[in-house]
């Protein structure tokens, strides 16, 4: 956190929100010193077994749909995700203001308190594979090898 007050290991939704509860003095700062802090808008429910719209305005699918970083990683791909406790193909339909690298991405959990608490305790390194077609991948092969 900006305030320095968890340590990195400590960090998960649950601590954040206990911290910014426990001091609802420094709160609002950290929130907007915090560049990742994202900020939501109420929009009407389409389906409500998806999510809101990502950057491609397509609704987000539980366990379904992933935030990456778009300097590093192509939007609309699909990434093999490989960590505990998710092995999983994802969609990159959605980008994120704390989502920084080239092995780094933001899953969509869903809704609900069981999405909440899965994803604000996800943290798990592991491995992010994109699938990518054969000829692509020739192709680009040999632009590496030139």
């Amino acid at each position: 956190m900006a305030s320095g007050r968890l340590a990195r290991s400590q960090v998960s939704l649950a601590s954040i929100r206990g911290w910014l509860k426990a001091h609802p003095g420094l709160a609002q700062g950290v929130m907007e010193a915090d560049q990742s802090f994202v900020f939501f808008q109420e929009a009407p429910i389409g389906d409500p077994n998806l999510g809101s719209p990502g950057v491609e305005r397509v609704p987000l699918t539980p366990l379904g749909s992933m935030a990456i970083d778009l300097r590093q990683n192509a939007l609309g791909a699909p990434y093999y995700v490989a960590t505990d406790p998710l092995h999983a193909l994802l969609i990159a339909q959605d980008t994120g203001g704390a989502i920084r690298g080239e092995v780094r991405g933001d899953i969509f959990f869903g809704f609900g308190q069981k999405a909440e608490t899965d994803a604000g305790g996800m943290k798990a390194q592991g491995r992010l594979y994109v699938l990518i077609p054969n000829e692509v991948a020739a192709r680009l092969g040999k632009g590496l090898s030139s």
